[in-house]
């Protein structure tokens, strides 16, 4: 860990985003999206806000400011399974902005996502790594992180969803 690096956990705090964060908070969804060769989101302030700061909130974000800027997030969604009686909490988004990387920002962000899932009473937190993300990968590998051999990441995209809505009486 180089002085700089040093300097930055020190003055390191993460915390739940608020709502003068968004802008900081998209433009690194925008890089991440970038960096895993997505496309661009269509994401707006008036988007993240309501869904992750208001009333009745879709998802929890944590952001990770040091000297007085944000370098990093962590978006967080809750599950609940009924047949297990589980709570579980899903990394939707983890991002360390580069100039922040492998100083322990990354780590400070997981042990508070931890945190906030044992508060939530969660048993176990999931997110799912893009497989050519090999820096990504040796990062959860150093936190000892597990992979779920027993599950698979599955989705339906929107068109297929609108495609099984419409099969299905309701």
């Amino acid at each position: 860990m180089s002085v700089g690096d040093v300097a930055m956990m020190q003055d390191l705090i993460v915390r739940p985003m608020r709502p003068e964060d968004a802008p900081d908070v998209i433009t690194m969804a925008c890089a991440l999206a970038a960096a895993v060769d997505d496309p661009k989101p269509p994401l707006t302030l008036a988007d993240l806000i309501r869904d992750g700061t208001g009333p009745q909130p879709w998802f929890d974000c944590l952001v990770a400011e040091a000297a007085g800027r944000l370098v990093a997030y962590a978006l967080l969604c809750r599950a609940f399974e009924a047949h297990t009686a589980k709570r579980r909490l899903w990394v939707g988004d983890l991002y360390v902005e580069p100039t922040a990387r492998r100083g322990g920002v990354g780590r400070a962000l997981m042990a508070a996502v931890a945190r906030h899932a044992l508060a939530l009473g969660c048993d176990a937190v999931y997110w799912e790594l893009w497989r050519m993300n090999s820096a990504g990968e040796a990062f959860y590998q150093k936190l000892r992180a597990e992979t779920a051999d027993d599950l698979a990441v599955m989705r339906f995209g929107k068109d297929r969803l609108a495609e099984i809505a419409a099969e299905a009486p309701s």
